[in-house]
Protein backbone atom coordinates (compact mmCIF):
# COMPACT_ATOMS: atom_id res chain seq x y z
CA UNK A 1 0.00 0.00 0.00
CA UNK A 2 2.82 2.41 0.89
CA UNK A 3 4.52 1.74 -2.47
CA UNK A 4 1.28 2.46 -4.34
CA UNK A 5 0.75 5.66 -2.37
CA UNK A 6 4.32 6.82 -2.97
CA UNK A 7 4.00 6.05 -6.69
CA UNK A 8 0.74 8.04 -6.85
CA UNK A 9 2.32 11.00 -5.13
CA UNK A 10 5.47 11.01 -7.23
CA UNK A 11 3.68 10.43 -10.53
CA UNK A 12 1.02 13.10 -9.91
CA UNK A 13 3.32 15.96 -8.93
CA UNK A 14 5.06 16.63 -12.29
CA UNK A 15 1.74 16.63 -14.12
CA UNK A 16 0.29 19.05 -11.59
CA UNK A 17 3.03 21.58 -12.28
CA UNK A 18 2.16 21.76 -15.97
CA UNK A 19 -1.57 21.13 -15.93
CA UNK A 20 -3.47 23.27 -18.42
CA UNK A 21 -6.79 22.75 -16.63
CA UNK A 22 -5.84 24.02 -13.19
CA UNK A 23 -9.19 23.49 -11.51
CA UNK A 24 -11.17 20.45 -12.70
CA UNK A 25 -13.23 20.40 -9.47
CA UNK A 26 -13.94 23.01 -6.74
CA UNK A 27 -11.34 23.41 -3.98
CA UNK A 28 -11.32 25.88 -1.11
CA UNK A 29 -8.79 26.65 1.61
CA UNK A 30 -9.57 28.67 4.71
CA UNK A 31 -13.06 29.42 3.40
CA UNK A 32 -11.71 30.90 0.14
CA UNK A 33 -12.59 29.24 -3.14
CA UNK A 34 -9.64 28.71 -5.45
CA UNK A 35 -9.99 30.91 -8.53
CA UNK A 36 -9.14 29.24 -11.82
CA UNK A 37 -6.09 30.51 -13.65
CA UNK A 38 -3.32 29.49 -16.02
CA UNK A 39 -1.32 27.45 -15.31
CA UNK A 40 -2.42 27.47 -11.65
CA UNK A 41 -5.56 28.36 -9.76
CA UNK A 42 -5.00 30.65 -6.78
CA UNK A 43 -6.15 31.26 -3.22
CA UNK A 44 -6.16 35.08 -3.11
CA UNK A 45 -5.45 35.83 0.57
CA UNK A 46 -2.89 34.13 2.85
CA UNK A 47 -4.28 31.33 5.02
CA UNK A 48 -3.37 29.89 8.42
CA UNK A 49 -1.22 26.76 8.65
CA UNK A 50 -4.25 24.89 10.04
CA UNK A 51 -6.83 26.27 7.57
CA UNK A 52 -9.64 24.00 6.45
CA UNK A 53 -9.19 22.30 3.07
CA UNK A 54 -12.36 21.36 1.20
CA UNK A 55 -12.48 19.39 -2.07
CA UNK A 56 -15.81 18.92 -3.84
CA UNK A 57 -15.28 15.44 -5.20
CA UNK A 58 -17.17 12.17 -5.04
CA UNK A 59 -13.93 10.17 -5.16
CA UNK A 60 -13.25 8.01 -2.08
CA UNK A 61 -9.53 8.86 -2.10
CA UNK A 62 -8.16 12.38 -2.53
CA UNK A 63 -4.39 12.91 -2.47
CA UNK A 64 -2.99 16.37 -1.78
CA UNK A 65 0.68 17.27 -2.27
CA UNK A 66 1.82 20.64 -0.93
CA UNK A 67 5.22 21.78 -2.15
CA UNK A 68 7.12 24.97 -1.25
CA UNK A 69 7.75 27.27 -4.24
CA UNK A 70 9.93 30.32 -4.89
CA UNK A 71 8.86 33.70 -6.34
CA UNK A 72 8.72 32.15 -9.84
CA UNK A 73 6.39 29.39 -8.56
CA UNK A 74 9.14 26.80 -9.05
CA UNK A 75 9.66 24.07 -6.44
CA UNK A 76 12.27 24.97 -3.84
CA UNK A 77 15.31 22.71 -4.42
CA UNK A 78 15.63 20.05 -1.75
CA UNK A 79 12.14 20.56 -0.36
CA UNK A 80 9.93 17.56 0.26
CA UNK A 81 6.20 17.84 -0.50
CA UNK A 82 3.83 17.47 2.41
CA UNK A 83 1.15 14.84 1.77
CA UNK A 84 -2.44 15.04 2.98
CA UNK A 85 -4.87 12.17 2.39
CA UNK A 86 -8.65 12.43 2.45
CA UNK A 87 -10.15 8.96 2.62
CA UNK A 88 -13.93 8.85 2.48
CA UNK A 89 -14.24 12.55 3.28
CA UNK A 90 -13.99 15.89 1.50
CA UNK A 91 -12.73 18.16 4.30
CA UNK A 92 -9.64 18.26 6.50
CA UNK A 93 -7.09 20.81 7.70
CA UNK A 94 -3.73 21.75 6.19
CA UNK A 95 -1.95 20.67 9.37
CA UNK A 96 -3.16 17.06 8.95
CA UNK A 97 -0.08 16.05 6.94
CA UNK A 98 1.03 12.43 6.90
CA UNK A 99 4.27 13.32 8.71
CA UNK A 100 2.40 15.39 11.33
CA UNK A 101 4.42 18.55 10.61
CA UNK A 102 2.80 21.95 10.17
CA UNK A 103 3.54 23.86 6.99
CA UNK A 104 5.81 26.86 7.60
CA UNK A 105 4.89 30.34 6.46
CA UNK A 106 5.60 30.83 2.76
CA UNK A 107 4.37 30.17 -0.77
CA UNK A 108 3.19 26.76 -1.92
CA UNK A 109 1.71 24.94 -4.88
CA UNK A 110 -0.92 22.44 -3.85
CA UNK A 111 -1.72 19.54 -6.18
CA UNK A 112 -5.08 17.95 -5.42
CA UNK A 113 -5.54 14.60 -7.18
CA UNK A 114 -9.07 13.20 -7.44
CA UNK A 115 -11.32 11.63 -10.07
CA UNK A 116 -8.26 10.98 -12.24
CA UNK A 117 -7.61 14.74 -12.50
CA UNK A 118 -5.33 17.24 -10.78
CA UNK A 119 -6.17 20.71 -9.48
CA UNK A 120 -3.05 22.89 -9.17
CA UNK A 121 -3.42 25.76 -6.72
CA UNK A 122 -1.04 28.46 -5.50
CA UNK A 123 -1.43 29.55 -1.90
CA UNK A 124 0.42 31.47 0.77
CA UNK A 125 0.55 30.39 4.40
CA UNK A 126 0.94 33.21 6.91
Amino acid sequence: MKCLLLFSIISAFPYALFASDSLPFPVSVGGQAAKDGTPFAKIEKPVAADAELSVQSKDGMIIVNVNAVNAKNEPVPGSTPAVILLQGKTKTNLDKTMDGKKLAAGNYVMSVVSEGKTASILLTIK
